[in-house]
């Protein structure tokens, strides 16, 4: 499961009196969005695909930022290069972008499983009501017509 983020994605803003290069990446949301469609094989806008889970806030807990920024500066004893400055500043939003990614998916998926779990349970709960309701029914229908609780008793 790799993420495609490539240094054409980013934007660079340089300063060179300053001695700081920084890197922006914009537009992640979408791209977390597809990684999650295609990577993940979810819909994060799930609720009608799976109307037994309770998704309305899901989404929100999905919510990835539209941007990402890594920052480089040059230590003043240092001589200031502006490739590694970028190499650097790229590196550090990369690295950003990939924490907010997985630590989404893993929120994603922890919250399935919790829905999941609990749609099983009030399931197995409806089951076993159901359950018993149909057994007081036969009683209540062997006992109108008189069939004996103990077959070999006839």
């Amino acid at each position: 499961m790799k993420i495609n983020i490539t240094k054409d994605m980013a934007r660079f803003i340089v300063n060179e009196k300053g001695r700081k290069v920084i890197c922006i990446f914009e537009g992640t949301r979408d791209l977390f969005l597809d990684y999650a469609r295609n990577n993940l094989k979810i819909n994060p806008n799930c609720d009608a695909t799976y109307p037994l889970l309770n998704t309305s806030k899901l989404h929100d807990k999905l919510y990835m930022p539209d941007k990402f920024v890594g920052t480089a500066s040059c230590h003043p004893d240092d001589e200031f290069s502006v490739e590694k400055g970028k190499l650097l500043a790229y590196s550090r939003a990369k690295d950003k972008i990939h924490i907010s990614f997985f630590k989404r998916a893993d929120t994603y998926v922890n919250e399935i499983d919790n829905m999941i779990v609990d749609a099983v349970d009030t399931l197995n709960r409806y089951g076993s009501k159901i359950e018993a309701n149909t057994q007081r029914r036969h009683a209540k229908i062997e006992e109108m017509i008189g069939i004996p609780e103990d077959e070999d008793a006839v």
